[in-house]
This record gives structure tokens, C-alpha cells and sequence, in this order.
């Protein structure tokens, strides 16, 4: 993050690769001075001091009774606010902030000002007078390439091609370690083609030099060489953009007629899902198309993940005439998606009389009844399929399998057992036979006085059958239970450390460990970081100076570049993402390392990382929470990314829905709400931690609030009502939602796993 208007950026960024004799002068170090702290309000400086620990919600909640009427605020406070604000990318609350100030020129080296261009940038309005005053008002050399970078993506935002290449090119020779960059978007902003060729002929990053082409391509565009912008587009891979920028050259209808059929042309051929969705979005813009062309673009559509634009296609098309029998069944799994269920239940049934369609079709059909909460006409679905369709496995198998799912919630036990033998003996090679299997065994584990004895074999049967099968390991466990159960403890133990032994990592092995009161897994001895290179140094500089100058294109590229060495250099490039603000990228290099059969403690720790303990500490004991268990949740849920947003659009990390999160923070009585503070790692934990333990209040087991944290609490009141439910073990695997499931599991498993690394009490 960036403290307050002057960036902070490290001290080795002004002397990156230059000779001592050249550290005065030329490059300009931007680390070395602090940001314009106030001195005359001690308020202001307890704020900036949460902003600079990362807490900067704290500092806008601290100083929220000051600025009500911002005007009424000295000058410390309202400067104090907002950097607080612009720390969560509060920009509106920025600009209410400093917007009308008298100041904002002559106090603080002009930080305030500096504030508001951010602020302008951030929301795509015109920032250039505020730029050239801020330019104007910097007090040392530091704030002045900051700015004059400002003032260069604010000429850059207007158009004003000329004038941004000047300004980059300016900051090019004062910071050398990011200068490459800013020839690169000087080279963006250049028409003259041989003067553009001169600044690629410059650039020495391998990073940078792999974006000349695209580059090109864009400054052709921006100096309207819209033909020579599509070639280069081409040239570099970028079909989509080459279509786009030749709808900008078609004036009339022939020709955005003829461009229409060569992009239809090129959605026929199944192009990668952003390139299509960019393809569809020009195709919109070029006019009405024949309804044969609909139907290609809804089938376009709906491969690519666009379910709205692929409802739209298929309805236009069936405006047009009968659609196909697959056209119809992707139709249906498209409403399926959009959660129209009941419209999708109707456009299966249209299948009924395609014979190759119409067991798969009626399975479908079945279940959108029961996503439609059609729960009997769902039942009678299911077993007609299972019936008229007994020797068809991918139809009957699952339907099976729902079927005995519904009957398990409607208490029908003796009826569940029967479908799941079905299924076991007239499709054992089905995907669904192992945890047909399981879920049959587990019927049997309170069926009758010799429950155990069935269910032991049962377990043991499954493990034999299907070794492989992800329900290996949860029978081998679950057969230890029935022999425990039974008293012989020997062949208990005995599976209990098969389990161990085969994945000690995982969520039956922490169970058979519980159960044998040892440990699964201990975290390895060494070292808790790794040895950095010089050149991952650099590249994490690079990255930070970057996104704090507000590059962040750049910087993704730099990221990409650094990501791309993990396999030569694991630890130190794993250690580095995690540094620049990239969780999930570091787990996966470190995990990927692991499954390679490295073992160093410091892979582990970032493989489960905990990057904001403070927090998550302070809010796990304000909640009578442990911090394991929140730490296993966040990994799960947004692998520490601060700024994870799902495609259902929970935030942060703890993953709120916005609604959520704002009744939450009107609980808390928070001095203001805008849906990105749940992208601030301290609120989303106070928040989120604050949902998680209303739903483990009254010694609610962990597994319970769990699912109540992932699937909602009105579910696990209807899950608590099935067998056994009361077992906690059980209650985990009768949940009938997969994703549910597993959650709840791998959440348990992480917790695990965090205790045995981090002491977190």
C-alpha cells in the first residue's frame, strides 16, 4: 500500500543497476522521505500511524467525528482522512474530503493535491489541472517524479498524447529501475512510428520487450492508423482487438455487414472464452443479425461463460424457427445457469423424443425440478428415469443417487438404501458407485443391532473396489469407526494409521489422528524464510514501485514474469509473490514445489500463509474464535487475496456478500459504508469473523457453522434432520451440497495444518 501523498518506494529504486557516482544527479531516491505527516494534531498523527500498520479503516473510523462537515476540519485532519480513505480506495470519500480546501497548494508540499489526482485517476474523470498544480507544489525531487508520472497518465487519460510522452520520458531518466515501463507507455502515447521504433530499440527487460507488439498496436490505434493497428493486433495474437479496432473503421452497413461475417466465421471455430466474449461484444455493436448468426453466437456465448448473452441469442433464434435438439439442450443448461430452473425444466421435456438426448435430458430435467423447489414432481422424475431408463448409466446412475439424496431428507431411510443398491448393482462402474457405496454403508451404521459389523464390511468393500476413488480414504476412516465401535480396537487403529500413512495431510488423516490421540502431520524444522536473490529483489521493487505510481498493468506484467521462474527457483519466488500482495500465486509455486517432494518448512508456511496475524488474532479473540480455524476458513475461501471477488460477488477476504457485510458494519455502527472496505483486510476479518461466530454460538460444533458460513443457515437447519446428524462426523458427510462438503472439510484440514506451523494464540 501507499502511505499517505509522497510514495514511499524502497531506497534501492534510485540506485537500481547506476554506479555510486551516479546516485546524486540522474536518479531520484523516492523512499527517502517520510510522507507530510502532521505536527500540530496528535489525531493526525495516530491515524497516519494505522495507516502505515495497515489499518486504515481504523484511522477513518478514528478521525470520522472530525470531518462530518469537512470544512469545520483543520487542515491535519481532513489530509489524515483522506489517506486513510485512499488506503481502501475510498475515492469518493477523498474527493468530499479535500475537495473545496483552501490549502491544498500551500500546506503539506501539495500532498492533498497529489491525493485528489489519484483520486481522478482512479474514477476515469479529468485529472489534469489538479495534476499540473500538484507538479507545481512538489517541495523535493521525490514527490516531483511522482507526480510528474501523475501528470503524464492524466495527458495519457485526455488524449494528450505529446504532452504524456514528455512527462514519461522525464521520469524515465530519474527512475531507472522502472524507466523501461515508461518508455514503453511513451512509446504508447508516440505516432510517428520511426520515433516509436527508436524507444523500443531502448528497452532491455525481457518483461517490457514482450509487450512491444501489443504496444504498437495500440499506439497505432490512438494515432487512428486503425489498419495498421488490426495488423499489429493480429501480429501479436490479439484477434479480438483486431476485430474491434476494425468496427471502429467500418462507416457503413456494407462493410460492418462483411465484418460481421468474418467475426461470425471466427466464433465457429471455438475460440478461447475472453477472446469470443470480446468477439460477441463488437458483433453487438455492428448491428442486427440474421437469425442463423444468432444461433452461432449463443452457442459462442454459452461456451464462453456469457449465460445472458446466450439466453438472448437462443431466444432470437427460436424466434426464427425450431432450434436443434443439442441447441435446445445447451438452451436448457444455459437457464439452468441463470437459475430460471423451471424454464430450464421445460426446455429439457422438449427432449423427450430424441433418442439420444432424452436420457441425459430427462436426468436434467429432473434436477431442475428440484432446483425449483418442485420436490415431488422431482421424485416421480427421478424414478421414471431410473426405470424407463435402468440400462442407460450416465442417466440412471445419478438419478439414483439424487433420488436416494431426497428420500434421505424426507426420512425415507429403508427407500435411500434401496436406490443406492440399485445403482451399486446394476452400474458398480459408474462414477457414482463409490459414493453410492459409501452413503449405503453409512445407512447402515444405525440400521439394526449388527449395524457396525454390516458397515465395517461395508467400508473395507469400498476401499478394496475402489483404492483410488476419493472415497478410499473416507471408508478406511469410517471403517475404523464401525470397528471401534464393535470393540476391537486393533483393526481400528490399524485403519487409522493406513489413513495417516496414505495422506497425512488431509482431512481423515487429522480425524484418525484425533482418534488415536496423535499427531498426523508435523510440520517440518528449518528455516521459516528463504534466501532472496538479488534479481527477485528487484523484480519485488519493481512491482511495488509500480502499483504505488498506479501502473498496476505493468506490474501484473512483472508479476506474470516473476511467477514464470518458480519452477527454477521455487522458494525465493514463492517468498516474493507472497510479498507483493499475491497469496494464491505463492500457494500454488509452493504447493507445486511440495507435490515436486520439497520439503522446506518455509514452502509449508507458504503454502499456508497467514499474512495479516495481527488481525486476525486481535478479531479471532474479540469473537472467542479459535485463529486456526479462521485461518483455514480465509485460506479456503479467498486464499488471502484482500481484493478476491467471487463470480457471485463475495468480497475480501473472508468472502462477504455486500449485503451482507453492510448489515454487519450497521451493527457495528460504522461512521460510513461503501462495499470496498470489504476489501480492507482489517474489516473484512471484523466483519467476517464476527459472521462466523454467530453462527458457533451455544456450542454449535464447528462443522455446522461451517456450512452455515457456506451454503446459509436455513440449509443446515434441513441438514440437522438427517441421520445421525447429532455426530458431527456424520452430519459432515450427509451434506448433500459437494462444494458444501468439502468445504467443511478442507476448512477442518487447513485448521489443522495451521496449528502445526504457527503458534497462533
Amino acid at each position: 500500500m501507499f502511505v499517505g501523498a509522497v510514495l514511499m518506494l524502497a531506497a534501492c529504486d534510485a540506485r537500481s543497476d547506476a554506479p555510486a557516482s551516479q546516485e546524486t544527479g540522474g536518479n531520484v531516491d523516492l523512499s527517502a522521505n517520510a510522507p507530510g505527516q502532521s505536527q500540530g494534531d496528535a489525531l493526525a498523527q495516530r491515524a497516519d500511524s494505522l495507516v502505515r500498520a495497515g489499518r486504515a479503516w481504523r484511522a477513518t473510523a478514528l478521525l470520522a467525528p472530525r470531518l462530518v462537515t469537512p470544512s469545520s476540519a483543520p487542515p491535519e485532519i481532513r489530509l489524515a482522512g483522506a489517506r486513510a480513505a485512499a488506503e481502501w480506495a475510498g475515492w469518493s470519500e477523498v474527493e468530499r474530503v479535500l475537495r473545496d480546501a483552501t490549502w491544498l497548494d500551500q500546506q503539506f508540499g501539495g500532498d492533498g493535491r497529489e491525493l485528489l489526482v489519484r483520486a481522478e485517476l482512479e474514477r476515469k474523470v479529468d485529472a489534469l489541472p489538479d495534476a499540473r498544480l500538484a507538479l507545481t507544489a512538489a517541495r523535493d525531487d521525490a514527490s516531483r517524479m511522482t507526480r510528474r508520472v501523475l501528470l503524464a497518465r492524466a495527458h495519457d487519460r485526455a488524449g494528450a498524447r505529446d504532452s504524456a510522452a514528455t512527462h514519461y520520458l522525464a521520469a524515465a531518466a530519474r527512475l531507472p529501475r522502472i524507466a523501461d515501463w515508461l518508455r514503453l507507455r511513451a512509446a504508447g502515447v508516440t505516432d510517428d512510428s520511426a520515433a516509436r521504433a527508436a524507444l523500443f530499440a531502448k528497452l532491455a527487460s525481457a518483461p517490457v520487450k514482450a509487450r512491444v507488439g501489443a504496444t504498437d498496436a495500440q499506439a497505432r490505434e490512438g494515432a487512428r492508423d486503425l489498419a495498421g493497428a488490426a495488423r499489429a493486433f493480429r501480429r501479436a495474437g490479439d484477434e479480438g482487438s483486431a476485430f474491434r479496432v476494425e468496427a471502429i473503421a467500418a462507416r457503413d452497413d456494407a462493410s460492418k455487414a462483411a465484418l460481421a461475417r468474418r467475426i461470425v466465421a471466427y466464433l465457429r471455430g471455438s475460440p478461447p472464452a475472453a477472446e469470443a466474449r470480446q468477439m460477441i461484444e463488437v458483433l453487438d455493436n455492428l448491428g442486427a443479425l440474421p437469425s442463423g448468426d444468432e444461433l452461432v453466437v449463443a452457442r459462442a456465448a454459452a461456451g464462453a461463460g456469457s449465460t445472458a448473452r446466450a439466453i438472448t441469442g437462443f431466444t432470437r433464434a427460436t424466434a426464427q424457427g425450431p432450434l436443434t435438439a443439442a441447441d435446445r439442450m445447451t438452451y436448457a443448461a444455459t437457464l439452468s445457469r441463470a437459475g430460471r430452473a423451471a424454464d430450464a425444466a421445460r426446455m429439457y421435456a422438449t427432449l423427450a423424443d430424441d433418442p439420444a438426448l432424452a436420457p441425459l435430458a430427462a436426468y436434467q430435467r429432473a434436477r431442475s425440478l428440484v432446483q425449483a423447489g418442485q420436490q415431488m414432481a422431482a421424485r416421480a422424475a427421478l424414478r421414471e428415469v431410473a426405470e424407463k431408463y435402468a440400462s442407460m448409466r450416465a442417466a440412471a446412475a445419478p438419478a439414483l443417487l439424487l433420488l436416494a439424496d431426497l428420500q434421505v431428507d424426507d426420512g425415507d431411510l429403508a427407500g435411500a438404501s434401496q436406490s443406492l443398491h440399485a445403482l451399486t448393482s446394476k452400474h458398480p462402474t459408474a462414477s457414482q458407485a463409490p459414493l453410492a457405496r459409501f452413503r449405503a454403508a453409512l445407512l447402515d451404521w444405525n440400521a439394526s443391532p449388527n449395524a457396525p459389523a454390516a458397515a465395517a464390511a461395508a467400508f473395507d468393500s469400498l476401499a478394496t473396489l475402489h483404492p483410488t476413488d476419493e472415497e478410499a480414504l473416507a471408508a478406511r476412516y469410517w471403517a475404523g469407526r464401525a470397528y471401534e465401535k464393535l470393540g476391537r480396537k486393533g483393526l481400528a487403529e490399524e485403519r487409522w494409521k493406513g489413513v495417516i500413512a496414505a495422506e497425512p495431510l488431509s482431512y481423515y488423516a487429522m480425524r484418525s489422528a484425533r482418534r488415536l490421540d496423535t499427531a498426523s502431520w508435523s510440520a517440518p524444522t528449518g528455516l521459516d524464510t528463504a534466501s532472496q536473490t538479488a534479481s527477485v529483489d528487484s523484480a519485488i521493487q519493481r512491482v511495488r514501485t509500480l502499483r504505488r505510481l498506479g501502473m498496476d498493468v505493468e506490474a501484473r506484467f512483472e508479476i506474470d514474469a516473476l511467477a514464470a521462474r518458480a519452477h527454477a527457483e521455487a522458494p525465493a519466488v514463492a517468498q516474493a509473490l507472497l510479498a507483493v500482495e499475491e497469496p494464491s500465486r505463492a500457494m500454488r509455486v509452493a504447493l507445486s514445489a511440495i507435490d515436486r517432494g520439497a520439503k522446506e518448512r518455509m514452502l509449508y508456511r507458504i503454502a499456508y500463509p497467514v499474512v495479516h496475524d495481527d488481525v486476525l488474532l486481535e478479531e479471532s479473540k474479540r469473537n472467542g474464535l479459535d485463529p486456526a480455524l479462521v485461518a483455514g476458513l480465509i485460506r479456503q475461501e479467498s486464499s488471502w487475496n484482500p481484493r478476491a471477488i467471487s463470480p457471485a460477488t463475495a468480497r475480501g477476504l473472508m468472502q462477504l456478500m455486500p449485503a451482507v457485510g453492510a448489515s454487519i458494519a450497521a451493527s457495528k455502527k460504522y461512521p460510513l459504508w461503501n462495499q470496498a472496505l470489504l476489501l480492507e483486510p482489517d474489516v473484512s476479518l471484523e466483519l467476517g469473523t464476527s459472521h462466523l461466530a454467530s453462527s458457533l454460538r451455544r456450542d454449535t460444533p464447528p462443522e455446522r457453522a461451517l456450512a452455515a458460513y457456506n451454503a446459509g443457515a436455513s440449509r443446515v437447519a434441513r441438514w440437522v434432520q438427517r441421520p445421525g446428524a447429532d455426530d458431527a462426523e456424520l452430519f459432515t458427510e450427509w451434506i448433500p451440497f459437494t462444494e458444501t462438503r468439502d468445504y467443511v472439510r478442507v476448512v477442518l484440514r487447513n485448521a489443522s495444518v495451521y496449528r502445526a506451523l504457527y503458534d497462533l494464540r
